[in-house]
């Protein structure tokens, strides 16, 4: 039991407060310490998720198509387009589409059903059953939908009134519908089948053939394309043509229209690619320097619960914004990365023939001291080497590789780079994806929340114990104000 100033009148709980307040620097001490350490891990682990990034961009500059890209432009989009892939020669094509490949489609007389209509028929080699309808219409309704859920019988089918047709999904002259004699009782056409059934594993099944309509048989047709003079077939209206997707869309036989198709090399994507590298380059080393170089308020430690409870959350924010400016100032690791990315750019790559390359033959260059690392580009010339000298510029980047004996490019030295510098992250801040932190920091955070455990234990015994020892002083004050109390009233009642 706490009895509080009953016979002292002291405000004992404001007195232990008091000395409690005092107790708790050294546990309010770690305590920040403890959150400096959290901040500064989640710095590092950001930092980590844009090297991430970066390195991933890096990637794409590591690859041939990256560089081999192609354009193709084709001068009649209406007649046909076209799109290069990284293979594509580029040369001049002249084309002409007298013929569009084809599916082979059939539309049907007029159903009628009746007693003698047969029981089932056979389409592309699924068996379909005739059954009871009230009407033509709804059989061939039924007929439809019955096709055109079998996605693996290459027929889609449409109905409309009593009619229906069948069109074959592929296209070109290997299209085809293949039906018994049974389809063409109900749907019209001829068939040209043996009247002897087909033994097969399930069974006897009925000859089939290829449908026809008089002399016509329903079969699809190529696309025919003159290509440089040279007359083709082609079984799609899509096909390459070394190295370029060519897609055709109309044709004209009687007056077909020379379209003609070049393939350059893509000089803009190349550029546009190398310029986005350079920009996320400098988005990062502003970042950086600007971690290394922010100020430091050391007199905006973090708060405390306590404190919190008596700020305004504006205040907090702009608190906490003081002081987690500065945690990486000076920081050896970023530094290090930074000075390991600066020496990558400033390589000289030499080819396997020992020719030497730098990125200022390519108009990127490092720019003044003040900017900090900063790189700049002359787009023009740039530009001029990408046309003048692809190879060279593709070596630049990515040469090198597990199996090659040249010297790594400047996108592969970037590579080994950042992976150097976030193995090191990794090691002192850890990873927010594994759930037991071994780093260098998870340890140091271990240790703190360790350390507080132990001083808030003593803290709560160091508390009871002045609580007890207030209490024994109370009781001892009522024992001896009783005592008094009692003498008193002896030395009254003999003066009576």
């Amino acid at each position: 039991m706490r009895i509080s100033g009953l016979n002292s009148g002291i405000d004992t709980e404001q007195m232990i407060k008091d000395i409690m307040t005092a107790q708790r620097i050294p546990v309010d001490r770690v305590f920040q310490q403890k959150v400096k350490a959290e901040w500064k891990r989640d710095a590092y682990r950001d930092v980590n998720t844009k090297l991430y990034r970066f390195d991933s961009f890096l990637l794409g500059l590591r690859l041939p198509s990256t560089f081999q890209r192609n354009i193709a432009t084709s001068s009649r989009t209406d007649i046909l387009n076209v799109t290069a892939a990284g293979d594509a020669s580029p040369g001049t094509y002249d084309l002409k589409v007298t013929q569009l490949a084809t599916s082979a489609q059939f539309v049907s007389d007029s159903v009628e059903l009746d007693d003698n209509t047969p029981e089932s028929f056979v389409i592309n080699g699924k068996t379909i059953s005739v059954g009871s309808y009230e009407s033509a219409e709804d059989f061939v309704a039924t007929v439809a939908k019955e096709i055109n859920k079998d996605k693996d019988l290459g027929i889609s089918a449409y109905a409309h009134g009593s009619q229906i047709s069948f069109t074959t999904k592929e296209i070109g002259a290997g299209a085809e519908i293949i039906v018994d004699k049974n389809f063409t009782e109900i749907f019209g056409g001829e068939v040209d089948v043996d009247e002897v059934p087909i033994e097969g594993e399930e069974g006897d099944q009925p000859a089939v053939g290829t449908l026809r309509r008089g002399d016509q048989e329903m079969i699809g047709q190529d696309a025919i394309v003159e290509i440089n003079g040279l007359i083709t077939h082609q079984s799609s209206n899509t096909f390459d043509l070394n190295g370029i997707t060519v897609n055709l869309l109309e044709a004209n036989k009687e007056n077909p229209v020379t379209v003609r198709i070049e393939v350059r090399h893509d000089v803009d994507a190349v550029v546009d690619k190398i310029k986005e590298f350079v920009d996320l380059y400098n988005e990062l080393v502003d970042e950086f320097n600007l971690m290394t170089r922010e100020e430091t308020f050391r007199d905006f430690p973090p708060l405390t619960d306590a404190q919190r409870a008596d700020m305004s959350d504006k205040d907090i924010e702009l608190w906490e914004e003081k002081a987690k400016s500065g945690l990486l100032r000076s920081d050896s690791i970023l530094s290090g990365i930074l000075s390991e990315m600066r020496i990558a750019l400033g390589a000289v790559v030499k080819d396997e023939d020992g020719n030497a390359m730098t990125m200022a033959q390519i108009g990127i260059t490092t720019g003044s001291w003040y900017e900090y690392g900063r790189l700049n580009v002359n787009e023009d010339k740039l530009r001029a080497a990408v046309e003048e000298n692809p190879d060279g510029v593709q070596d630049l980047f990515m040469q090198g590789g597990d199996k090659s004996t040249a010297e790594p490019g400047i996108a592969r030295r970037l590579d080994a780079a950042l992976d150097k510098g976030m193995e090191r992250l990794t090691e002192t801040a850890g990873k927010a994806s594994i759930s037991y932190d071994e780093s260098y920091l998870g340890k140091q955070i271990r240790d703190y929340e360790s350390r507080l455990s132990a001083m808030e234990e003593r803290l709560l015994r160091y508390e009871e114990n002045q609580w007890r020892k207030f209490t024994a002083m109370e009781r001892v004050l009522g024992e001896l104000y009783a005592q008094g109390d009692w003498l008193t009233q002896q030395l009254m009642s003999m003066q009576g």
